[in-house]
């Protein structure tokens, strides 16, 4: 029998680009089946009509749901909730466009692996008609909770896990503590499971005003943009989501070594305790440039 895979898409107000990432969704080839379940955020445009204009054209295979407004990140997780009848969970964003075998290689990559497993890839960062203007990160240091609880470059849109990874994001959790729910998943996996980082491109990622979050294609371009999330409060938001994931799994934490550290971190609420902290502190981004980055903004309370 060949492996089920379900798409989830969480739409709003996606008319511009939704019936283009559809199709590249739809058509994705390989020996697996697929089916794309699509949950309307309140939309006030044309994006029901697009979705039943596409669930026409491939009849049986396209899901929907007319929801009321809850936010991407609820969203996300009302669509991971319901999952069922699946080997594989891939989450989609509405305005991207997926390359030819993305699916079959995620698909390829995790399918023999025992426990919880998460695949992801690089996108090809692009402007609104799809030029490209860089490359979103790639793997240079283990993805372990040392490295994920502070950094995400396994976002959303590139993400697709197994069914024994679905079950532990499923479990109950309390929402108004997660600030995004791609690097949720992303820190289950990396304490419980495994993450294989497949370094070629899988999609065309969409920069444009309307985007929740964003990057930028060059390595500086990337720094500057972390440093205007931090000063804009996003390392809190982080920092927050970190204390949530740690009620929620701090016996996991204490087996990796880890939980000590968090809270220490979590209680840094002077410049004197950050910078006692800062000198052993055990967690690190991909890169050196972007650890020191965040050792900066955690001493200046930005994290």
């Amino acid at each position: 029998m060949k492996p089920r895979v379900l798409v989830l898409l969480s739409a709003f107000n996606g008319q511009s680009y939704l019936e283009e990432q559809m199709e590249s969704v739809l058509t994705q080839e390989g020996d697996f089946t697929l089916r794309l379940r699509v949950r309307d955020d309140g939309s006030a445009d044309r994006t029901e009509e697009i979705v039943r204009k596409m669930s026409e054209r491939f009849p049986g295979r396209v899901e929907y749901e007319k929801g009321r407004n809850l936010g991407y990140n609820a969203s996300f997780f009302a669509l991971i909730d319901g999952a069922r009848d699946c080997d594989f969970v891939a989450l989609c964003d509405q305005d991207d466009k997926w390359l030819p075998g993305k699916i079959q290689a995620g698909v390829a990559a995790i399918r023999n692996l025992e426990g919880p497993a998460l695949y992801c890839a690089p996108s090809v960062m692009t402007d609104a008609a799809l030029k490209p203007i860089g490359l979103t990160r790639t793997q240079k240091r283990p993805f372990r909770p040392a490295n994920t609880l502070i950094q995400n470059i396994c976002p959303g849109h590139n993400q697709l896990m197994n069914t024994a990874l679905l079950k532990l994001v499923q479990q109950e959790r309390d929402l108004s503590g997660i600030y995004v729910y791609d690097l949720w998943i992303e820190n289950i996996a990396a304490l419980k499971g495994n993450i294989v980082f497949d370094k070629t491109p899988r999609t065309l990622y969409r920069q444009h005003s309307a985007n929740e979050l964003g990057s930028r294609g060059s390595g500086l371009g990337k720094l500057l943009k972390a440093g205007e999330r931090a000063l804009s409060g996003e390392g809190e938001k982080n920092k927050m989501q970190m204390a949530a994931f740690a009620r929620c799994y701090r016996r996991e934490l204490e087996t990796n070594g880890l939980n000590e550290a968090v809270q220490e971190m979590l209680a840094a609420d002077s410049f004197g305790k950050r910078l006692r902290f800062i000198r052993h502190c055990p967690f690190y981004r991909q890169s050196r440039l972007e650890t020191a980055a965040f050792k900066a903004a955690f001493l200046l309370g930005k994290y």
